[in-house]
């Protein structure tokens, strides 16, 4: 599902319901709007990604909110936190204004995490599970302690890639079919199918297609 429009511009994967194409920062938000609007599989979703906090300009989440008003398919991504990139308190701030748009407007949300769930898990205490919307954990690849705070006390997906897959801290035995999707990331190398049989190998489950095309219509709301 997550994607970025360096990927989307060489290809879109047959049989894929719809791509959360995420943009990195403001400038990209007029080529987003310009994509979704020529092809209908893309769901652009809007924000500024923690690595690129510290160009945005004043007044940007306002601009955010006033851009996610005009078009009930534009989500909110790919948002959060990363503590392996400069500007921590800057990130932390940007983050909470985005947050607290896509919350206003009842928009789903890409998350970005690295190294920061202690971080990210205290805002997101500060809402009730009830306004909060979908989150899509973009990439999950963490300990089961924190997979399992985030399934019992928030509505989330789980995006995952070739490297949450097949990284060290692969956790798909452990999350739940009904909270699971797939994505490319920029990856132009990933084969979706691919990811879909390796998870239905490890899951057991012949049906996971179908499972993860249901999923990503619940975080599309269609």
């Amino acid at each position: 599902m997550h994607s970025h429009i360096d990927y989307i511009t060489h290809n879109i994967q047959p049989d894929v319901v719809g791509t959360l194409c995420c943009a990195i920062n403001e400038s990209q938000w007029p080529i987003l709007i310009d994509m979704s609007t020529s092809d209908n599989k893309i769901y652009p979703c809007f924000g500024v990604h923690p690595w690129f906090v510290n160009d945005i300009e004043n007044d940007f989440d306002v601009r955010l909110k006033k851009l996610l008003e005009t078009n009930r398919r534009y989500l909110v991504g790919e948002i959060g936190i990363d503590k392996f990139r400069p500007h921590m308190e800057k990130q932390i701030e940007v983050f909470v204004k985005q947050l607290n748009v896509a919350v206003e407007l009842k928009r789903n949300v890409v998350l970005h995490c690295v190294g920061a769930w202690d971080k990210v898990l205290q805002i997101l205490k500060r809402y009730k599970k009830s306004e909060l919307p979908i989150i899509v954990v973009h990439g999950f690849n963490d300990s089961i302690q924190i997979m399992q705070n985030l399934i019992d006390n928030y509505n989330v997906m789980f995006s995952l890639g070739k490297n949450a897959l097949y990284g060290r801290n692969c956790r798909i035995a452990q999350i739940p079919l009904n909270k699971i999707v797939v994505e490319t990331d920029s990856k132009i190398d990933v084969c979706l199918k691919d990811l879909i049989y390796k998870i239905s190998e490890i899951k057991h489950e012949k049906n996971m297609a179908d499972i993860i095309y249901n999923n990503s219509l619940r975080i599309l709301k269609k």
